[in-house]
């Protein structure tokens, strides 16, 4: 029998404390402040308005301070599980991925694994930037079509405003510190089911997650930890540099699987969805990508303004929103872009 992977099940959850432009530009003074005379503040603030604007900053959400990121993870696998019509007890394997994590061991997925009372589940966390959710949505499936798993939940709960610096010793550091000034947070689930219906079996481009990596410009993005390189614990992101990088993945990523396969980008598409960073992508990256898949739609929907950088979090945000707006329906094919850090860029295509 020929089987394969389907989402059963999508949670979200967006914390209520909602961070305008007005309260990060606060953020940002308070804590610059002291190195720069008024003159040079004023200038400081004046750029960082110019960014937000040409980013398309609105508004976005931020975890209170005893909220964690298992405990926001916790509320969208819930609702996943519910949405599945599945007992925590049915789950084979928790996968948490993401950013953000309970611990540096073990894996934060014990966490959901004892708080869901999900007895029978194996655990591991997977993490790589912005690109985790896809990634580890590319392990379940394996998994799956393997036949060691029916049911694998996937969870994200990323809580990123910790690792926000605001803090501008010079105004030139701004470049890198901006990225900081867009994040929220949110946390995402799905359940990934086995299931053996032709729409999913036979389709060659099912979760099919095409990549590129620029080697070595990890520095372009990155949060420090245990290596020369970076702050500890601070988001250090040059968005000039890093949208070029990626922009240029892409376009590696595309000619050279159209090479490959040229059938892939003559794919039916019925929807598109892009881990979304800003203005950048409405204007200039969806331009760019519909036009190489004809058969893609010509509307992309952004979600930027109104919830910010959210990481990881964004194919399941994605989904919920899609869901919830009756943009997406069983049997519709999807594709997912996702530039991220490292510096990379990934396309996966699924049947929903």
């Amino acid at each position: 029998m020929l089987i394969s992977s389907k989402i059963a099940g999508v949670g979200l959850y967006v914390p209520p404390r909602e961070i305008t432009n007005d309260m990060v530009l606060d953020k940002l003074i308070s804590e610059s402040s002291g190195y720069h005379s008024q003159s040079e503040l004023n200038l400081l603030i004046e750029k960082a308005v110019s960014k937000m604007k040409k980013a398309g900053c609105g508004v976005r959400y931020w975890c209170e301070p005893d909220e964690y990121c298992t405990d926001i993870a916790l509320k969208a696998a819930r609702m996943a599980l519910e949405n599945a019509r599945l007992e925590p007890d049915e789950i084979d394997y928790i996968i948490f991925t993401g950013m953000s994590k309970a611990f540096v061991e073990p894996a934060s997925a014990h966490v959901l694994r004892h708080e869901l009372k999900a007895g029978r589940a194996n655990v591991l966390d997977t993490q790589d930037a912005c690109t985790s959710f896809a990634k580890s949505i590319q392990i379940g499936h394996s998994l799956i079509c393997s036949g060691i798993c029916r049911n694998i939940l996937i969870v994200c709960g990323e809580r990123t405003f910790d690792w926000a610096d605001f803090c501008c010793k010079t105004i030139d550091e701004l470049a890198w510190k901006f990225g900081s000034m867009t994040i929220g947070d949110a946390a995402g689930a799905i359940v990934l089911q086995q299931t053996d219906e032709a729409c999913y079996t036979e389709n060659t481009y099912h979760f099919d997650y095409s990549y590129s990596i620029k080697s070595g410009t990890y520095a372009n993005c990155h949060i420090g930890l245990n290596h020369r390189l970076g702050t500890r614990y601070k988001l250090h992101s040059n968005s000039r540099t890093l949208f070029s990088t990626v922009t240029e993945a892409g376009w590696e990523l595309v000619t050279g699987r159209m090479k490959a396969d040229e059938k892939w980008v003559l794919q039916q598409i019925d929807i598109v969805f892009f881990h979304d960073i800003g203005r950048y992508i409405a204007d200039f990256i969806f331009p760019t990508f519909q036009p190489l898949f004809p058969n893609s739609p010509t509307e992309y929907v952004s979600y930027f303004a109104d919830y910010g950088n959210v990481a990881s979090a964004s194919l399941p945000l994605n989904l919920w929103l899609a869901l919830k707006d009756n943009r997406l329906k069983k049997g519709d094919q999807a594709v997912f872009v996702c530039p991220a850090a490292g510096a990379q860029i990934g396309i996966m295509t699924f049947t929903f």
